[in-house]
């Protein structure tokens, strides 16, 4: 236990200074500091097992279970109906159109790391086809261009992929299933797994109908500041309880929706508030954990060995952003703004790995696949985004 909490003490000292550079120089979120920590860490062998203890990683857990709250948390149903055809449009083909693209690749050309699967080969590649708008956020703010068409484009295709990353998660617990049962041993029946999944959604549907007379309830209790913190955590256990009673994947599932829950049941005058309490938890306390742990799984040996697969998967990716980009907006915002589009969606962020990193865990994906998948997603960020700022800089899109 003391190494634990000396390897939380250190994660959050590497945080504090790199996260600092990061931010700072490459753009990149702080957070990936504890991401590139823990490669080294296990690279030369140090902590190794401490890492893989039972203390350290049930911080971890909590931290990636705690990000897919966030993201249930932030999902703004009523605002994605508003969203204009243009960008369901683009949201779903271009990132349907990765996923195909890069799904094909890796069952034609690496089929043994996807597990000889079509479909787990576009589930890992819909996860990886995922946008980073929180990235993309601070530079359009820079630059003034939010409320044009581009900047719009831009929010609403990255807001809209939450949906498609928590259906990545949702299918994850039925993959076994198309697997030879050679490889399926200790996965839980797909019966009861579905039953589960039904029950969590039914709970948030009579939750939500509730969420008004329980809003009442808090709004009369003021006085009391520590009821919504503690309703938040409740929530958020228990559907995590609910889920991972049957299978790990489903606790992953289960704690979006808890996020959906813990939104419809706060009240709006203090919501500013619970939202800075929940990324503090999430973002500051659990996440540097969580991508400790994601480094350390890293193999840096799969990517020195296999360099190819990383080169393969990033081109196929990029340039199917780009050119779904390009086909779909050109007339909109002219063929310069739709490639420069194109080139900010395929900006990831760091809920993108979570899908990956369950893919890993449930032993659907090789160890190789994965560190090249993560490889892919960290490298290349710094000079796109340099390029996309330096674009923005000579003049605003129509």
């Amino acid at each position: 236990m003391e190494y634990a909490l000396l390897l939380i003490a250190v994660t959050y000292a590497v945080s504090l200074g790199f996260g600092i550079l990061l931010e700072k120089y490459l753009r990149m979120p702080w957070m990936f500091a504890a991401l590139f920590f823990g490669m080294i860490l296990s690279s030369f062998g140090i902590f190794e097992s401490t890492l893989k203890d039972g203390p350290f990683q049930l911080f971890a857990t909590l931290g990636m279970l705690f990000l897919l709250f966030i993201i249930g948390f932030n999902l703004d149903i009523g605002r994605m109906k508003r969203f204009q055809r243009e960008i369901f449009k683009g949201s779903i083909l271009i990132v349907v159109f990765e996923a195909c693209t890069v799904g094909s690749l890796l069952y034609f050309v690496f089929p043994t790391d996807v597990s000889s699967s079509p479909l787990i080969a576009i589930i890992t590649a819909l996860s990886f086809a995922t946008v980073g708008e929180a990235i993309l956020l601070p530079i359009l703010a820079k630059f003034g261009i939010i409320k044009t068409n581009f900047g719009q484009l831009t929010l609403g295709i990255g807001t809209l992929d939450d949906i498609l990353e928590m259906l990545a998660l949702v299918l994850i617990p039925f993959l076994p299933t198309f697997l030879p049962k050679s490889q399926i041993q200790g996965f839980p029946n797909p019966l009861v797994v579905l039953l589960d999944l039904a029950g969590i959604m039914l709970l948030t549907l009579i939750l939500m109908k509730l969420g008004g007379r329980i809003r009442s309830i808090l709004r009369n209790s003021w006085n009391f500041e520590f009821l919504r913190p503690l309703m938040i955590l409740l929530v958020f256990f228990s559907f995590v309880v609910l889920g991972g009673f049957i299978f790990e994947s489903l606790a992953a599932i289960s704690a979006i929706f808890g996020g959906i829950v813990a939104r419809s049941l706060l009240p709006k005058e203090r919501l500013r508030t619970d939202e800075r309490a929940v990324n503090f938890l999430g973002y500051i306390f659990l996440s540097p954990l969580f991508f400790l742990s994601v480094g350390a799984k890293v193999s840096i040996t799969s990517i020195i060995i296999y360099p190819l697969l990383i080169i393969l998967i990033w081109f196929v990716a990029k340039g199917s952003k780009l050119l779904a980009s390009y086909l779909l907006f050109r007339q909109l915002l002219g063929t310069k703004y739709s490639l420069l589009l194109g080139l900010g969606l395929s900006v990831r962020f760091s809920t993108s790995l979570i899908v990956t990193y369950v893919l890993l865990n449930s032993g659907l994906i090789s160890l190789a696949l994965y560190s090249a998948l993560v490889a892919t997603a960290i490298l290349m960020k710094p000079v796109i985004l340099s390029i996309y700022s330096w674009v923005l800089s000579k003049g605003k899109p129509p």
